[in-house]
C-alpha cells in the first residue's frame, strides 16, 4: 500500500468511525480545541491496563460506565437583560463536581468578572477558601489571599471543577464596563448549592462591597449528562521507550490538518453557535474534501502549508509518523543519516561551546526515543572555568522544553541548581520544587537547542527529561536523562536489604514530582482558535526579519559619568514670569498646534533666561497639553506642514541646549519627550495628501474615514496616531469593534472627544475583508508619516529618522530621507534592527535589552553633555529618547515574568535597567558607581560564591536611597510650578494633585524601582535573610501611627502606647514619649544613636525589607497590634488585638518622660579644678568624662600595633569659667535669660518655637570670647603633647576657627535631642558639665565602632562591628545606608563573619592635617540612660563629603584583606576589654599605610 493511498485510508477511518478510539479522541481534541477549552481539567489519556478510555478531572479517573448524576440548570436574571445559566453536576463515584457558567445572550463589552470562593465542610460556612492554583479555570487571579476572580470566556462556557468536598460556591459578578456589582438579594452572594443530593442557587448571609438590583431565579430545568461511549476493542498498542504516561497519538499532523480545514469554514460562516451534530458534519466535511485534493493529486504536505500547518521548506512528519505503514529504511541507509546527522548535531554543539573542552557526547535516534515528536537527540557535556556545560540538540517538528535540575552521582533526588547557573536562550523559569525549564531555541530546519552551564561540584550532574508542546515527557527508558562531566550514567548505589524500599520510595516521589509539575505550570488557552495557525482572511503579513541576539561589546562604564545636569539641582523655585507670558499666550494657542509651537518658540528665550526653573514652566506648559488638559484646536484649518515646521522650531532650539548647555540636559530631555520631533517640506504635507490616497485606493471615501479625512486636512494632532493604530488591529481582528476602543481608551481618547474635534468624528469604522489587504499596506504606511511628525519617541519612527527611509511618491511628491552621516553605521543597524524585531515579537527581555542598551552606548558620543555635532542631531537625540522609553516598555510588559526567571537572569536584566538611568539622568555618579557595584555582584553570583546575596542587598539598599532621592527631588521641583500655573489654565484637580507623581513613573527610575521590589525577595533567600532585621527585640503592644518622618514627631507626647511606622530614620532622632515600637523601611545602623537608645529604652525598632508586608502595616494605621520578634530577630509575629488589650501610656516597654528624680538616673554634678585645659596625665573621671579618663587609662598599657592620639582637654567647669568672666557679661545675662525660657517651654505643643528657641542659645553661646588664661593654658598643654598649636584664638584664621569649634562642642549641650533625652528621663540639664577632648584628627581610611558584647543579642562571647570608609562621624551621624557590619567570636577572632556590606554612598575624609574637639560630658555613660551620641564632635576644618566607589575598596572586593582587618579590629576590642576589665563600645580608625587607632572608648551600655 502506497503512502497516499495509507494516508486516505486513515482520514476515512477518522471520518466512518471504523477505529472507535480515533474517532473519539478526535471528538475529545475537537471539543477542546474548537468550543474553546469547555472544561480546563479535562485531560484524555489510553489506559492500558484494561483497554478502557477515561475522562481523567483533575486526580480522579471516571470509567466509561459511570454516569452523571444530581444534575441541574438554574437561570439568574441579570441587569440589561441578560441572564446567567448554571449547569452543575456530581459524578457518582468520585463525587467530583462540574460547575458551567454561561452568560446569555452576550457578555457586557468590557467582559464579566467572576469573584467566587469554596465553601467546606466542618468549617466556618462564612468563610471563602481559594483552590489550589492547579483547579484554577483559565485567567483567574487571587484577590487578597481571600477570593478568586475569573474572567467569563468570550465564545464558551466558564467551567469550574471542584472536589467532593466541596460544598457550595459563593459568588457575586463585577461588569467590567460600568464597575458595578451584582449580588444576590438583600445585597448578599449568590451560592451554588453541591450537597450531593440537589442542586440550587440562592443567596447567603455573606456580603459583597457593592450591588446592584437583586436578581431572581428560575426553576429548575433538568439537562442530559454525557457519557463515554464503550469500547469495541482496546486501543492499538502505543510507543513506549522514552515517553511515558501518555500515548502517541497517530496521525498528529493529520489530525491537525482537518480540524484547521473545519475551523477555517466555520470561520467563513461567520462563527455561529452549531450543535454537536453540525461540528461533527463540518469535520466530515473538511475530511472529504482533504480526500477529493489528494485523489486528484495534490501533495499532503502542500495542503498542509496552504494552511499553515509546517512553514515553507519543511515537510510534515506524516510519511515517518506512526500511522504510516512504509517499512524503515534499510540499515545501510539508516546507518548513512545517522552519520551524517550525528556530525551537524555535534557542530551544533561546538558552534555553542565559547570554546569549552569537550567531555563526552551521546546520540539517540528515532528507534531508541520511540516517538516522531523527538526523532534525533545529541546529548554532550563540556566543562569551562569549573563549569559544567550542558548541550541537548534534538530534531523535533515542534517546541520542546528542557525540564532540569541538579543531583548527585549516588542519590538522584532532584535539586536546585546552585547559584551562578546560566542558559542559552536565557528564557527559563521555576517549574514545581525542586526544578527548572528551558525553551529549546531554533537552529536549523527542525533542529533545537539548548545549552546549559551550571558550577556543579565533582560529585554532582544534571539530571533532565524534556517535556513536548503535547504535554509528553520524553524521558530515557523509565529514567531520567543524567549529565555528569564524565559518564551518563548515575553510580550505583550500595545493594542491602532497605534498598528497594529506598527504590520505591524514590520512584514515588519522582512522580509526584512530574505530577506536581504538570499541574503547575500555567495552562495555556486551549480553545481551537487559540491553537491552530492564525489565518487571515485576505491579509499578508508583514515579514518579519529573523534576528540574533546581539554580542555587547565591553564598554567603560566610567565614561558616561555626568557631574552636571540633574533635574531640580537649583531647587524648587517658581519662575513666576516665564508661567505668566506662558498664561497670557495659552489664549492664542488653542487656534491650532501651529499656534502653540510657534508661541513655545518665541517664549522658550524667556524661560531660559529663568534657568531651570523657566525651562520648568516650559515643560509644565507642554505636559498638560500632551494631557489633553489644553485645547489643540479651535475651529481654524492649517496645513500639517506648517504644524511640523513649528514643531522644528521648537526642537531645534531644545536641541542646542541639550548639546551646548549640559545643565539643564534633564529638563530639556523632559521638554523633548512631549513634543514630535517636526520638520519641514513634504514630511508635514504628506499627512493631508496621503490619507486621500488611502481613501481612493481602497475605495473607502465614507463614513469614519471620510470624518477622520476632514479632520486629518483640517488640524492633524497627536490623536491621529493612536486612531491609525486603532484602525489596523480593528482589521487584524476581522473588524471587532471591541479592539478598536479599547486600543482608543488606552491612549485616553473616547466617543465624547472624538465628537469634540473641530471636524467630529462620531462615526465606527466598517471595512470589509477585501479592502484589509489593502487598507492594513496604505495604513501602515500613513502611520509612518504621522509619528514622524506627531511621535518623537516612538521607536520605529526615531529609528527610520536616523537610518534613512523612502516613502512612495504621493501626488508626484516622494519622501526620501538619508541616514545620518557618521551615525547611521551597519553596527547602528544591526541593533535597532535587533531591537525593534524582538520587541515586535515580544522576544526575551534580555535580548530587546541588550541590544536598547547597545545602541544607546553607540549614541552617546553624540548625547552626552558636549558631544559630537551633526546637523541631524535632533534626530539622535529624539531616538535616544526612544530608545530610553522602549526599556521602561519593556520592563512593563514583562515585569511580572521576571519573578520565575532564573536570579542570575534577573541581576542581568537588572543591570541594564540601572544603566538605562545611567545614561539618561544627570549627575549620574552615585548610580554609575551602583552599576560597577552591581557587575561585580553578577561575576560573584557566576563564580557561585556565597557572599552575591549580601553584595547585591547593599547595592540595592543604596539604590532604593538614590531612587528616593531622584523622587522627592522630581515632586519637590515639579509640583510647585504645576500648582502655579494649572489654575489659571483650568487644568483639572484630580491631574494637579498627580501632576509630579505620574511623571516620576514615566521616567526611567521607574522600572529600576520595580525591578529592585522583584529582586528583593530572591536575594533574601540566597543571603539567608528574614523579611526583617529586628534591632530592639522587645515584645510589645501598641496602636498603630504611620508617618513620613521619626524627626517629625519626636517632640510629640502619645497618650496610648503606640508603634510607628516611619518611612525615614535618619539615626540621629529620640524616641517619642508613649512610643513603644517603631519600623522603618530605612536602614538605620545597629549602633547609630536611635538604635541604642531604642535598646537602652526597651523600645521595639526594627526594619521591614518586604514591601508587601510594609504596605500591610501601613494599612494598620490607626489599629492595634502585639509584635512578637522570634530568636534570630529576622521574623515577627504581628496579631491584630483590640485597643482594650494595649497597656495604657507608661506601661512596660513604653518611651515615657520622668518628673525630676522619678527615674533614680542622676547627674553627679563636677567642679571645676581651676584649671582651663590638662595634658593627658592629668585626666582623671572628677574632671574629664569617660572619653579622655579611659584613653589615659590605656595609655602606655596596649600593645604597640593599638595607637591612641595625643590628648588635650578642656575639664568640666571651663564652659562656666569663661562663660563668667567680665569680658562674656553680657552674654552670660542674654544666656541666663534664654535658659530660663526653655526651661518653662512646652516643646509638645510648639515643635518650631522649641527649635527656634535652641538655635538662638547656641548663637549665643557661639558669641563667647576665649579668656587670656584659657588661651595660655591650652596653648602650653598643646606643646607638652607635640600637638601643632592653631594660633591666636582671636586674632589668627587657624585660631578663631579652632575657638568656634570649642564652643559649637559646648553649645550641643542644648541639642534638641540632647534636652529632650534629658527631660524624659527626669534628669537635671543643669547638673550636666561638658568637657572638651582636643586630638589630632586621624586620617582615616577606615573608621569603626566596635561593641565587645553583642548590643542585639547580649552575647557576652560574641563581638560585634560596624565599619565606614572615612571617618567616624559617617557611622555615628545621619548618612543614608549601612556601614559593613560584622561579627566575630571571642574564641576565634581569626574568623570574622559577614552580615552585612556597606551601601554608605558618601564618606567623609580629612584631607589636611587638622584637630578634632569631641564633647566628653558628665551624662554620657550613665547606666539606664543612653547618653551616647546626643552631643558633638566637630573638626576644625570641615572635612570633605565624598561619593564612594566600593568597586576600589578592597573591604569590598578583596577577602583576604577583609578578613585580615576585621581580625585586627576584633583583637583590639578584646585586648581594650581585657585591660578595662569590662564590655566596651569603642571607637577606632584605620589609617592609609594600616596603622590601627582606638580615639575613644566607653563602656558598653545596656
Amino acid at each position: 500500500m502506497t503512502t497516499m493511498q495509507t494516508t486516505i485510508q486513515t482520514i476515512k477511518q477518522q471520518r466512518e468511525g471504523s477505529s472507535w478510539n480515533q474517532q473519539f479522541q478526535r471528538k475529545q481534541r475537537f471539543r477542546q480545541f474548537y468550543l474553546l477549552g469547555r472544561n480546563r481539567s479535562q485531560r484524555s489519556r489510553w489506559n492500558t491496563n484494561n483497554g478502557a478510555f477515561g475522562v481523567v478531572r483533575v486526580s480522579a479517573k471516571m470509567s466509561s460506565k459511570e454516569e452523571m448524576i444530581n444534575t441541574f440548570t438554574q437561570k439568574i436574571e441579570l441587569p440589561d437583560q441578560r441572564v446567567l445559566i448554571v449547569n452543575a453536576k456530581t459524578a457518582k463515584s468520585s463525587g467530583i463536581h462540574t460547575v458551567a457558567l454561561e452568560c446569555e445572550p452576550s457578555l457586557p463589552a468590557k467582559g464579566l468578572i467572576l469573584h467566587w470562593g469554596v465553601i467546606r465542610p466542618n468549617e466556618n460556612k462564612k468563610k471563602w477558601h481559594v483552590l489550589p492554583r492547579e483547579l484554577f479555570p483559565p485567567g483567574t487571579t487571587v484577590y487578597k489571599e481571600k477570593a478568586m476572580q475569573t474572567p467569563f470566556p468570550r465564545m464558551t462556557k466558564l467551567v469550574i471543577v471542584l472536589d467532593a468536598e466541596a460544598t457550595a460556591i459563593h459568588f457575586a459578578l463585577k461588569n467590567e464596563e460600568t464597575g458595578k456589582w451584582i449580588t444576590g438579594p438583600n445585597k448578599k452572594d449568590f451560592v451554588i448549592q453541591l450537597n450531593g443530593e440537589k442542586g440550587s442557587v440562592g443567596s447567603s448571609n455573606g456580603t459583597v462591597a457593592a450591588a446592584v438590583a437583586a436578581p431572581k431565579t428560575a426553576a429548575e430545568q433538568p439537562v442530559v449528562a454525557f457519557s463515554s461511549p464503550t469500547p469495541a476493542s482496546p486501543p492499538p498498542p502505543s510507543h513506549q521507550s522514552l515517553i511515558t504516561n501518555a500515548y502517541v497519538k497517530p496521525s498528529n499532523a493529520l489530525d491537525n490538518l482537518i480540524k484547521v480545514v473545519a475551523f477555517t469554514k466555520w470561520e467563513e460562516t461567520g462563527r455561529l453557535e452549531v450543535s454537536e451534530s453540525e461540528r461533527e458534519a463540518m469535520l466530515n466535511e473538511a475530511s472529504e474534501s482533504i480526500i477529493r485534493e489528494l485523489e486528484g493529486g495534490a501533495k499532503l504536505d502542500a495542503i498542509m502549508k496552504r494552511f499553515g500547518i509546517i512553514e515553507e521548506g519543511g515537510s510534515s512528519s506524516s510519511e515517518s509518523s506512526s500511522f504510516s505503514s512504509s517499512s524503515p529504511p534499510p540499515k545501510q541507509q539508516q546507518q548513512q543519516q545517522q552519520g551524517k546527522g550525528n556530525e551537524r548535531l555535534r557542530e551544533i554543539c561546538e558552534s555553542r561551546s565559547n570554546g569549552a573542552s569537550i567531555k563526552w557526547g551521546k546520540y539517540y535516534d528515532a528507534s531508541q526515543t520511540g516517538t516522531a515528536l523527538v526523532r534525533d537527540m545529541y546529548v554532550e557535556t563540556r566543562e569551562k572555568n569549573n563549569m559544567l556545560q550542558l548541550h541537548v540538540v534534538v530534531e523535533a517538528d515542534f517546541d520542546v522544553n528542557l525540564h532540569w535540575g541538579v543531583t548527585s552521582r549516588t542519590d538522584g533526588t532532584w535539586r536546585q541548581p546552585p547559584p551562578g547557573w546560566t542558559t542559552v536562550p536565557p528564557r527559563s523559569w521555576g517549574s514545581t520544587g525542586n526544578s527548572w525549564e528551558t525553551e529549546f531555541e531554533k537552529c536549523g530546519n527542525k533542529l533545537k537547542a539548548v545549552t546549559l552551564e551550571v558550577p556543579c561540584g565533582n560529585d554532582e550532574g544534571i539530571v533532565f527529561v524534556l517535556r513536548t508542546v503535547a504535554d509528553e515527557w520524553v524521558k530515557n527508558g523509565d529514567g531520567d536523562f543524567y549529565a555528569h562531566r564524565d559518564t551518563d550514567q548515575l553510580a550505583p548505589a550500595p545493594s542491602n536489604e532497605h534498598q528497594k524500599p529506598r527504590e520505591r520510595e524514590e520512584r514515588k516521589n519522582k512522580k509526584e514530582h512530574r505530577d506536581r509539575d504538570r499541574k503547575d505550570r500555567k495552562r495555556k488557552d486551549d480553545s481551537f482558535a487559540a491553537n491552530q495557525p492564525a489565518i487571515p482572511p485576505t491579509i499578508n503579513a508583514k515579514s518579519v526579519k529573523s534576528v540574533q541576539p546581539i554580542k555587547r561589546k565591553e564598554w567603560n562604564v566610567d565614561d558616561i559619568v555626568l557631574n552636571i545636569g540633574a533635574f531640580g539641582r537649583d531647587g524648587n523655585n517658581v519662575a513666576q514670569n516665564s508661567i505668566d507670558q506662558i498664561c497670557n499666550a495659552e489664549e492664542g494657542c488653542t487656534r491650532s498646534l501651529m499656534h502653540r509651537y510657534n508661541a513655545a518658540a518665541d517664549l522658550l528665550g524667556t524661560c531660559h533666561d529663568e534657568g531651570e526653573a523657566g525651562l520648568l514652566a516650559m515643560f509644565t506648559w507642554f505636559r498638560f497639553m500632551a494631557l489633553r488638559q489644553l485645547v489643540w484646536n479651535n475651529d481654524y484649518n492649517i496645513k500639517p506642514r506648517e504644524i511640523s515646521a513649528a514643531q522644528a522650531r521648537c526642537t531645534e532650539a531644545l536641541t542646542k541646549y541639550h548639546r551646548n548647555e549640559s545643565n539643564y540636559r534633564d529638563v530639556v530631555r523632559l521638554i523633548m519627550m512631549t513634543i514630535g520631533r517636526g520638520g519641514t517640506g513634504d514630511v508635514g504635507q504628506r499627512i493631508r495628501d496621503e490619507i486621500l490616497a488611502v481613501q481612493q485606493t481602497n475605495n473607502c471615501k465614507g463614513g469614519m474615514m471620510e470624518e477622520w479625512h476632514q479632520k486629518l486636512h483640517n488640524n492633524t494632532s497627536p490623536d491621529d496616531v493612536p486612531i491609525c493604530e486603532a484602525l489596523l488591529k480593528f482589521i487584524a481582528s476581522d473588524c471587532d469593534i471591541n479592539v478598536y476602543w479599547a486600543h482608543l481608551h488606552a491612549n485616553n481618547i473616547d466617543a465624547k472627544r472624538m465628537s469634540e474635534y473641530d471636524r467630529k468624528i462620531c462615526s465606527e469604522p466598517k471595512f470589509s475583508r477585501d479592502q484589509y489587504e489593502g487598507l492594513t499596506r496604505d495604513l501602515t504606511e500613513y502611520l509612518r508619516t504621522l509619528k514622524a511628525v506627531h511621535s518623537g519617541a516612538d521607536l520605529d519612527s526615531a529609528a527610520e529618522a536616523v537610518l534613512g527611509y523612502h516613502q512612495d511618491a504621493c501626488k508626484g511628491k516622494e519622501i526620501n530621507i538619508p541616514p545620518v552621516a557618521d551615525v547611521a553605521t551597519p553596527r547602528l543597524e544591526e541593533l535597532l534592527t535587533c531591537a525593534r524585531v524582538l520587541r515586535e515579537q515580544n522576544g526575551d527581555a534580555f535580548n530587546v535589552l541588550e541590544a536598547i542598551l547597545e545602541a544607546r552606548r553607540e549614541l552617546w558620543q553624540w548625547t552626552k553633555p558636549d558631544g559630537k555635532d551633526n546637523d541631524r542631531l535632533k534626530d539622535v537625540i529624539y531616538l535616544d529618547l526612544a530608545l530610553e522609553a522602549a526599556v521602561r516598555q519593556v520592563m512593563e510588559a514583562q515585569i511580572a515574568e521576571m519573578s520565575k526567571r532564573a536570579p542570575l537572569d534577573v541581576l542581568k536584566i537588572t543591570g541594564m535597567v540601572l544603566e538605562n538611568l545611567c545614561l539618561s539622568t544627570g549627575e549620574n555618579q552615585e548610580f554609575v558607581y551602583c552599576l560597577k557595584d552591581w557587575q561585580n555582584v553578577i561575576q560573584s553570583a557566576k563564580s557561585g560564591s556565597n557572599d552575591w546575596g549580601l553584595q547585591a542587598k547593599a547595592v540595592c539598599d543604596r539604590l532604593g536611597n538614590a531612587l528616593g532621592e531622584i523622587s522627592e527631588r522630581y515632586i519637590n521641583v515639579l509640583q510647585p510650578t504645576a500648582m502655579s500655573m494649572g489654575p489659571k489654565l483650568n487644568v483639572d484637580e484630580h491631574v494637579l494633585q498627580l501632576f509630579s507623581e505620574e511623571i516620576v513613573r514615566g521616567t526611567p527610575a521607574a522600572p529600576l524601582s520595580q525591578m529592585l521590589r522583584v529582586l528583593d525577595p530572591m536575594i533574601r533567600a540566597v543571603a539567608q535573610m528574614g523579611r526583617w532585621q529586628v534591632i530592639s527585640p522587645v515584645q510589645v503592644k501598641g496602636q498603630v501611627a504611620y508617618v513620613d518622618a521619626l524627626s517629625m514627631v519626636q517632640n510629640i507626647k502619645y497618650s496610648t502606647p503606640t508603634i510607628i511606622i516611619a518611612k525615614r530614620v535618619s539615626g540621629e532622632e529620640d524616641i517619642p514619649v508613649g512610643c513603644v515600637g517603631v519600623i522603618t523601611p530605612d536602614m538605620p545602623d545597629i549602633l547609630s544613636h536611635v538604635s541604642v537608645r531604642a535598646r537602652n529604652e526597651k523600645v521595639f525598632f526594627a526594619t521591614v525589607f518586604d514591601f508587601n508586608v510594609l504596605e500591610e502595616m501601613k494599612q494598620m494605621d490607626g489599629k492595634c497590634v502585639s509584635l512578637h520578634p522570634n530568636a534570630q530577630g529576622d521574623e515577627i509575629d504581628v496579631k491584630s488585638i483590640e485597643l482594650a488589650d494595649v497597656q495604657p501610656a507608661g506601661g512596660a516597654g513604653a518611651s515615657q518622660a520622668k518628673t525630676l528624680g522619678e527615674s533614680g538616673i542622676s547627674i553627679k554634678q563636677k567642679q571645676w579644678p581651676g584649671k582651663f585645659a590638662l595634658d593627658s596625665s592629668e585626666f582623671n573621671d572628677q574632671v574629664v568624662g569617660g572619653k579622655s579618663k579611659n584613653l589615659e587609662l590605656l595609655r602606655g598599657r596596649t600593645p604597640n600595633w593599638i595607637q591612641l592620639p595625643a590628648s588635650v582637654a578642656l575639664p568640666f567647669g571651663t564652659f562656666d569659667a569663661t562663660l563668667n568672666d567680665p569680658m562674656n557679661a553680657q552674654v552670660k545675662t542674654k544666656l541666663e535669660s534664654q535658659i530660663l525660657a526653655l526651661k518653662q517651654f512646652d516643646d509638645s505643643k510648639d515643635g518650631d518655637g522649641f527649635r527656634a528657641l535652641i538655635d538662638d542659645i547656641k548663637s549665643t553661646i557661639s558669641s563667647l570670647k576665649p579668656p587670656n588664661a584659657l588661651q595660655s593654658e591650652l596653648e602650653s598643654c598643646f606643646t607638652k603633647e607635640k600637638l601643632s598649636w592653631p594660633g591666636d584664638l582671636e586674632t589668627s584664621e587657624q585660631g578663631q576657627e579652632a575657638w568656634r569649634t570649642i564652643c559649637a562642642v559646648w553649645a550641643s549641650k542644648y541639642n534638641e535631642r540632647a534636652v529632650l533625652s534629658c527631660k524624659k528621663a527626669g534628669l537635671n540639664h543643669d547638673d550636666l558639665n561638658m568637657a572638651v577632648l582636643c586630638q589630632p584628627v586621624v586620617n582615616a581610611k577606615y573608621a569603626f565602632v566596635l561593641h565587645t558584647v553583642h548590643p542585639q543579642t547580649n552575647d557576652q562571647t560574641e563581638i560585634y562591628g560596624e565599619l565606614v570608609c572615612g571617618m567616624g562621624e559617617a557611622l555615628v551621624g545621619n548618612f543614608a545606608g549601612r556601614a559593613l557590619s560584622f561579627t566575630v567570636k571571642k574564641s576565634d577572632l581569626d574568623r570574622p563573619t559577614i552580615n552585612g556590606f556597606p551601601s554608605k554612598s558618601k564618606g567623609l575624609f580629612a584631607r589636611q592635617n587638622t584637630l578634632i574637639f569631641r564633647s566628653d560630658s558628665n551624662g554620657e555613660d550613665l547606666e539606664g540612660f543612653a547618653g551616647a551620641g546626643l552631643y558633638d564632635s566637630v573638626c576644625m576644618n570641615e572635612p570633605s563629603l565624598e561619593s564612594i566607589d566600593y568597586t576600589n575598596e578592597p573591604i569590598s572586593n578583596n577577602e583576604d584583606f577583609r578578613n585580615q582587618m576585621l581580625s585586627a579590629i576584633a583583637k583590639s576590642g578584646m585586648e581594650i576589654e581585657n585591660l578595662l576589665g569590662s564590655a566596651q563600645d569603642i571607637e577606632g580608625a584605620i589609617t592609609e599605610d594600616g596603622k590601627l587607632f582606638v580615639v575613644q572608648t566607653r563602656p558598653q551600655v545596656f
